[in-house]
């Protein structure tokens, strides 16, 4: 048997480059590797299975295959054991990995069935990482390991090839226990007390100084933050039966640190099964983690420790205790409060183009993954609930579920339910679409009991769910309210994983209100057609809309009298009419524009009759829920009449020099430059003075023995031109002489 063994020691930080701090202490945690590969498969049991240079696969013409390897007795005692492995697996064939590890006298452990590991492989890794196992306490320290590989395949050629496995033994199990960790962070935190933040207090927790005293614990390099809008719940699918969970949280810091080459562990925060939480990756608030891929930034990862799938799983998961469902509560609590967290709205992350729950289960990010397990993923319902209680939140909507009494379908057998609990509440109904009124068969209404009369927002949900297509652009809502009814279609396609509004509409206490959904639709035919929860708004909890003018800008000119007026709108479904109005007093006493829209209209192209030297506007929004808003009034002026102006004087001074005057006058704006050009009697004009700003300038005769003409143009301030004169307005024969010491303060030049 030709084995490799790495055996990697806490000393060996100098792997993670990036950090540059003191490495002299020795860490608690050490590791080594057992890897197989190649011709190693030849030792240990083949059933059905065959070793060869490639790695392990299955004999031919056979349909299933074991190996097992033999007992391998570590390089170092471990308290936890995580293996990876690459292989290829064609579509028709399947792979399974059972372990088991035994104590220094071969008490052996139950075989656990090996599953990915999804929150601890990124998109580009090539191998596989199986679930954590983890010593029992009282065990202290395992010294032998033992895999099994099972292969199966169905009615084809197609093998499935094991080349690699690694096995990576962690001994975490000198460092201090969990109570020690409680006892240690709260003498320090009665020294150095914790600011006091104003909201729902943060829980307590083991900080990383407290359980992470490897010198690779405190680095700063390479640390991202993104502010936080997304809580996720993992768990870390490592053994039930320990319970020396301190040992479990560095064994974990250890594998994401050196052995997945991450720099630290992946969760923001752990939390174990007696409720106490550990921080953890480093950097604080906002720092963005290593746990959900495209979900990193923008989101906070809070790991349960332990499994938590189903009875039938292998080994069968449990439910999260008490203890720790009640501090995952705080800590969400805590961040849901300080960031203005809404746990029951979703949006989306800035690295992803779908939207997702603000508190959701990793599984709810991609649809890959089973984490956080089931019977964790079944009480975010609950934790959304309890994190509202314990910050006062009270949800401005009235939710209806589809798995409630107010929701009702077609009894057609087309309905789906996406896998791994996805929806809303951990479910919903699919069907897909058709653009065959002949083929509709599917049919869902939500009936809501109003608890009085009044207009409320629809807004319905399509959770963003693995069904291997993609979803319907054109859902088409049938909406019964108090004064008839109206349809809005919407794509699920653009909004999935998002709340999309149907719009506000007046319905009656009661149940006679109803939201009606097919299959039919006018954009697609097989795509995805979701029946979720939907929620109302009443109008007192409506978001008052604003309104801005835009354009035209303030105290600015126009030199046309065909006018766009722009404003902007936040919060447009909430208007039920816009009014513009222009007038030319400040009071809007004097109107000569006042246009009604429907809904909420943010542009309008008028042409006036005349020129004004003032207007003001304004935009009025009468809003669905009551109340008037009334933009800040703004005011511009037309001006489409070009200006006028004439040449008035020319004087000659002793040095034989001309100075010219002129003036003009705009009914507008007003004169913002004048051109003027001179030629020799009777030739071609040439310009002299171009956007000139005075009213005066001298002129040095180009040849004493001819005489010059003048003339002149003036351009207002929004670029209206006088036209030239056809002829000249003034000839240096009509010089008036005069001396320059009476000309001297006449002549201003800028």
């Amino acid at each position: 048997m030709n084995v490799k063994v790495v055996v990697f020691l806490g000393l060996c930080l100098f792997l993670a480059s990036f950090l540059t701090e003191d490495r002299s202490e020795a860490s608690a945690v050490s590791s080594s590797d057992i890897v197989f590969e190649g011709l190693d498969f030849q030792s240990g049991f083949h059933y059905g299975s065959l070793s060869s240079p490639e790695g392990l696969t299955i004999e031919p013409d056979t349909f299933g295959g074991s190996y097992l390897s033999p007992i391998l007795e570590a390089p170092v005692p471990f308290n936890a054991v995580v293996p990876q492995w690459i292989a290829e697996t064609p579509e028709t064939t399947d792979m399974h990995v059972l372990l088991r590890t035994a104590s220094e006298d071969k008490s052996w452990s139950e075989w656990f069935g090996i599953h990915p590991q999804q929150d601890w492989m990124l998109p580009d890794d090539i191998d596989t990482v199986g679930e954590m196992i983890t010593v029992p306490a009282l065990d202290g320290t395992h010294q032998y390991v033992q895999f099994a590989v099972n292969f199966s395949r169905q009615a084809s050629l197609s093998e499935p090839v094991l080349s690699q496995m690694r096995l990576t033994l962690i001994d975490s199990s000198q460092g201090p226990t969990a109570g020690e960790l409680i006892a240690q962070q709260e003498a320090i935190d009665s020294i150095q007390p914790e600011s006091p933040e104003s909201g729902y207090p943060k829980p307590p927790v083991v900080s990383r100084s407290v359980w992470c005293t490897d010198p690779a614990c405190n680095y700063s390099n390479g640390l991202e933050y993104q502010n936080v809008t997304h809580l996720i719940i993992h768990h870390t699918v490592s053994s039930n039966s320990s319970s020396d969970w301190a040992a479990t949280v560095r064994a974990i810091w250890h594998f994401h640190t050196f052995t997945r080459g991450w720099g630290d562990i992946g969760y923001n925060y752990l939390v174990d099964m007696n409720g106490v939480i550990y921080e953890g990756h480093n950097g604080g608030d906002d720092v963005v983690g290593t746990h959900a891929a495209g979900a990193n930034a923008g989101s906070m990862a809070l790991s349960l420790i332990g499994t938590f799938t189903t009875l039938d799983y292998n080994p069968p998961g449990i439910a999260p205790p008490q203890a720790m469902k009640n501090a995952a509560a705080e800590l969400f609590a805590w961040k849901a409060d300080q960031k203005n967290i809404n746990v029951y709205d979703a949006s989306r992350l800035p690295n992803l183009s779908w939207g997702l729950p603000h508190l959701m289960g990793h599984r709810d990010v991609y649809g890959t993954t089973e984490c956080p397990g089931t019977q964790a993923h079944n009480i975010i319902p609950w934790l959304r609930d309890e994190i509202a209680r314990r910050i006062g939140f009270v949800s401005p909507h009235i939710y209806v579920d589809e798995q409630s009494g107010a929701f009702n379908k077609g009894p057609n057998e087309s309905w789906y339910v996406p896998p791994k609990n996805c929806g809303f509440n951990g479910h919903a109904f699919y069907t897909w679409s058709v653009n065959d009124p002949s083929k509709s068969v599917n049919w869902g209404e939500w009936r809501p009991n109003f608890p009085s009369s009044d207009h409320y927002e629809v807004e319905v949900y399509a959770p963003y769910c693995v069904t291997g297509r993609g979803e319907t652009n054109g859902a088409t809502y049938q909406i019964t309210h108090a004064n008839g009814t109206n349809t809005a279609k919407v794509s699920h396609q653009a909004n999935i994983g998002t709340w999309m509004s149907l719009g506000t509409y007046y319905f009656n206490a009661g149940n006679s209100g109803v939201i009606r959904l097919t299959d039919l639709t006018n954009t697609d035919s097989g795509l995805g057609v979701w029946f979720d929860a939907i929620r109302f708004r009443p109008s007192n909890a409506l978001p008052d809309p604003t309104v801005a003018n835009k354009v035209p800008e303030t105290t600015t000119w126009r030199n046309q009298r065909n006018i766009t007026f722009d404003w902007a709108i936040t919060n447009q479904g909430y208007v039920s009419s816009t009014k513009l109005q222009v007038a030319t007093d400040a009071g809007f006493n004097n109107l000569v524009l006042d246009k009604d829209f429907s809904g909420a209209a943010t542009s309008f192209n008028h042409t006036f009759d005349k020129d004004y030297a003032r207007l003001y506007w304004r935009v009025i929004l009468n809003a669905i829920q009551g109340g008037k808003i009334t933009s800040s009034s703004t005011y511009f002026g037309i001006d489409t009449q070009p200006p006028s102006s004439s040449i008035k004087s020319i004087f000659v001074l002793e040095d034989n020099s001309y100075v010219l005057s002129w003036s003009g006058q705009d009914a507008g704006i007003g004169i913002a430059a004048f051109n003027v050009e001179y030629r020799e009697e009777g030739g071609a004009w040439i310009s002299w003075l171009t956007n000139y700003h005075g009213t005066a300038a001298t002129f040095i005769s180009p040849n004493l023995q001819k005489h010059y003409e003048f003339r002149g143009q003036s351009v207002d301030g929004v670029g209206n031109y006088e036209a030239l004169p056809p002829n000249s307005e003034i000839s240096t024969r009509d010089a008036i002489p005069l001396e320059a010491a009476i000309m001297y303060p006449l002549i201003r030049t800028p």
